[in-house]
């Protein structure tokens, strides 16, 4: 289970929890078990449980010979992938201290925030819970290329909210460079 929101002691300290995930519906190696999680949900719990001051164990159940079933294998390398380019954005990370945003999930760490975009805004992303004054700047954290702030004639407040795009015309914003779960690397002013 991962809770619904991070857990606190009765003094409102965040006390330390892990969640404890399976590839399929089973602890141990299942032959009759060909339920498997995709990588992407497995993903998006990885930053869940970051952006809740938790950590995800994943537990991966080999058969009787020791061998890694091929199908876990698969989703291991997928999320593999995605952590090669992103992982800063997790470990070491923790909550940021902002609600969470309809796009997906903020995680923080490093001293920088990470927005984790899984939904795809209609025109320009909104960093929800962030002023324009208060962004220094965006990257994507895959590529390290740079997203403009922006202002949009149709968000209201649209020119203080921080704000970005992700294409060379302010209202292109589909398809995500990471259809997955695409991470911005925010540095504060």
């Amino acid at each position: 289970m991962i809770p619904a929101e991070p857990i606190v002691d009765v003094h409102g300290r965040p006390v330390p929890w892990e969640s404890c995930l399976t590839l399929n519906n089973h602890w141990g190696y299942c032959r009759s078990d060909h339920d498997w999680k995709p990588a992407p949900v497995l993903i998006h719990r990885l930053v869940e449980c970051v952006s809740k001051g938790g950590n995800m164990l994943l537990n991966v159940g080999p058969d009787a010979r020791g061998r890694i079933p091929v199908e876990s294998r698969r989703i291991l390398a997928r999320i593999g992938e995605w952590m090669d380019a992103n992982s800063e954005s997790v470990r070491g990370c923790g909550p940021a201290g902002l609600g969470r945003p309809e796009w997906g999930r903020w995680t923080a760490g490093h001293g920088k925030l990470y927005a984790h975009v899984m939904e795809p805004p209609v025109g320009p992303l909104v960093l929800t819970g962030l002023d324009r004054d208060q962004v220094g700047s965006v990257h994507l954290l895959s590529d390290g290329s740079e997203l403009p702030l922006v202002d949009s004639w149709t968000v209201v407040g649209g020119r203080s909210r921080a704000m970005v795009s992700f294409g060379p015309q302010l209202e292109w914003t589909y398809p995500l460079p990471d259809p997955v779960d695409t991470v911005l690397e925010i540095e504060l002013r």
